[in-house]
């Protein structure tokens, strides 16, 4: 129990009251320590907190540690399908806490692996709320705003003392607001080391995502309120595997008939990859007009479809325009270069220019977005 002089957010300029907060009267007091308008996001998180300490309705569930060390992923030889549809039922159930145990192998280079865990705590919500998942390293909340919001649940990842608190302690700036994959005390020093945060940090996600999968008798609405894909703007925004499938699934429903001839679209560049990057070159056909180019790139991460990742880019990721965490840009036969965080843009008169970009992390894939367009005769160089 603990007394605390705190100001009361209704009162004047220097108004403090004293409150004892402990198990009892924190949900008593916390309108008077919160602004109204965090009220709605933090009661639900007060009370699983407190039902967690006090082991209230929790239900365990203990994930597969796989056979060997291996690069840790969310999946069906993790959480089985029986796990699965153990989880959803229990979910089903009025104040249930669902509490899995994710074990996973932590291994630094030139080093064994050890076996290391966190416990993830989900409760559902019946509002309208979304809410994010909330991050505790060791007793320290991890903003991590990044991080996706998950509508009609409450959730906490809970990360204790052990080898994978010391990797993502690692990882963290010095403000303990997020895991960064290329912070200096982390980058290169852990095997699957960028592949360990993004597993932890998209853990809630992925886990209900495979709890609408188990086998038991299925009930296809049972998730549909709390659970959804966002309708894409348009097929960029679709992943590559699921545009696939479409349009598969579309042939094989059309009707047998000729395909209509098309003329294939010139292509204005050739993008290949290169080792730690990649290389933007010219098109093999001479340019009848100066073009400009826009260059964006950003890290992938699991689930993010090419625009999400690219709109998730951070700084901390890579600077271009500072050449931090990549190589300096290297540009020949172009003009009016412009280099930001994550883009590079610049115009061409000719097919026989190059633009390329080295120095990114070679155990992270990156996703590079190409726009070009013709300029007007009168606007040629």
């Amino acid at each position: 129990m603990a007394d605390f002089e705190w100001p009361t957010f209704g009162g004047g300029r220097g108004d403090m009251t004293k409150h004892v907060i402990d198990a009892d009267s924190i949900h008593a007091n916390l309108r008077d320590l919160l602004p109204v308008d965090r009220l709605a996001e933090m009661e639900p998180l007060v009370q699983l907190a407190s039902d967690i300490v006090a082991k209230n309705n929790l239900h365990t569930v203990i994930l597969k540690l796989p056979e060997a060390p291996s690069q840790p992923k969310w999946g069906k030889g993790y959480m089985t399908s029986e796990l699965a549809a153990d989880c959803q039922e229990k979910l089903t159930e009025p104040n249930t806490i669902l509490h899995l145990k994710c074990p996973l192998y932590i291994q630094r280079k030139n080093s064994s692996p050890d076996e290391s865990y966190f416990d993830m705590y989900i409760t559902r919500d019946y509002s309208d709320h979304s809410r994010k998942p909330r991050f505790i390293r060791e007793g320290i909340t991890i903003p991590e705003d990044r991080v996706s919001k998950v509508r009609g649940y409450t959730s906490l990842v809970v990360v204790g003392s052990g080898p994978l608190a010391t990797l993502l302690g690692d990882s963290e700036n010095p403000a303990h607001t997020e895991w960064e994959k290329n912070a200096t005390k982390f980058k290169g020093k852990y095997k699957w080391g960028p592949s360990t945060i993004d597993f932890v940090r998209l853990s809630v996600g992925k886990a209900i995502q495979l709890m609408s999968q188990g086998d038991k008798e299925q009930d296809y609405t049972l998730l549909s309120d709390i659970f959804y894909l966002e309708q894409p703007e348009s097929e960029e925004e679709v992943p590559d595997q699921r545009l696939k499938k479409k349009k598969k699934e579309a042939g094989d429903q059309a009707e047998s008939s000729p395909p209509k001839p098309h003329e294939a679209r010139p292509r204005h560049y050739r993008l290949s990859k290169i080792d730690g990057g990649f290389i933007l070159k010219g098109p093999r056909e001479p340019m009848p007009l100066t073009r400009s180019f826009r260059v964006t790139v950003a890290y992938d991460f699991v689930g993010a479809s090419k625009i999400s990742a690219l709109k998730k880019y951070h700084k901390n990721d890579f600077s271009l325009d500072k050449a931090r965490y990549v190589d300096q840009p290297q540009a020949r036969n172009v003009e009016n270069l412009e280099v930001g965080g994550n883009t590079l843009e610049f115009t061409a008169q000719t097919n026989d220019f190059e633009v390329s970009v080295t120095g990114f992390d070679n155990e992270r894939d990156i996703i590079v977005d190409v726009k070009s367009e013709a300029l007007k005769t009168d606007e040629k160089i």
